[in-house]
């Protein structure tokens, strides 16, 4: 990452798959870069989003907010994934686990092919043997379509990137350094829970 606090990378994972990538019987689908996340830390600091929401016809404050807390655990699921210490889960992956046993509870917030490029972004900051945020923001963001099975969440989240063990900045394809990306989130209410089906970020200098 550049010291101008800008991320370098786009993330870009709709449905279509322009990249695979085998790892440790782990088989992605995803196009574009890699993704606003990272890695290790065992006491991170974390700053929560403060929600707002456009109202659109025929939703309701209440569907509004089932939107945005399911985007919410998302997000912090996938950071306490990225925050835990690199080395038992790299062994984990060497010995022969996947993402889905390493990581379940991804599958409770995230469906193809946003899935499958998390657990790709994972398996790449674990063997890539990065540490993770020491912390994150997941700003303000807002409902701003909500439809009876679909919705889009809009936003911007800042965190500190990944770092090498010599403290410097990560591959810019594994969110090294710290940086903001912002973005648009579509989620599909599947058995009564909202979870995010793709999703696409750009690098911003500054989130708003």
């Amino acid at each position: 990452m550049s010291g101008h606090g800008q991320k370098g990378r786009v993330r870009n994972w709709f449905f279509g798959c322009g990249l695979t990538l085998a790892a440790m019987g782990l088989a992605a689908c995803g196009s574009g870069s890699s993704s606003s996340i990272s890695t290790t830390r065992s006491s991170p600091t974390t700053s929560l989003a403060s929600p707002t929401t456009t109202t659109t016809s025929g939703s309701t404050s209440g569907d509004q907010a089932a939107v945005l807390n399911a985007w919410q655990s998302a997000q912090q699921t996938l950071y306490g994934y990225l925050q835990a210490p690199w080395q038992q889960d790299r062994a984990n992956l060497v010995a022969g686990q996947t993402a889905v046993t390493l990581w379940p509870n991804l599958a409770n917030y995230f469906v193809d092919p946003a899935l499958k490029s998390e657990q790709t972004f994972l398996v790449g900051v674990k063997m890539g043997q990065l540490n993770g945020p020491t912390s994150f923001d997941l700003g303000s963001p807002k409902v701003s379509t909500l439809n009876p099975t679909t919705a889009t969440v809009t936003g911007c989240i800042h965190d500190t990137g990944t770092t090498t063990a010599a403290g410097k900045p990560g591959p810019a394809t594994l969110d090294g350094g710290a940086g903001s990306g912002q973005g648009s989130w579509m989620l599909q209410l599947i058995g009564g829970s909202w979870k995010i089906a793709s999703f696409k970020t750009s690098s911003v200098a500054k989130c708003p």
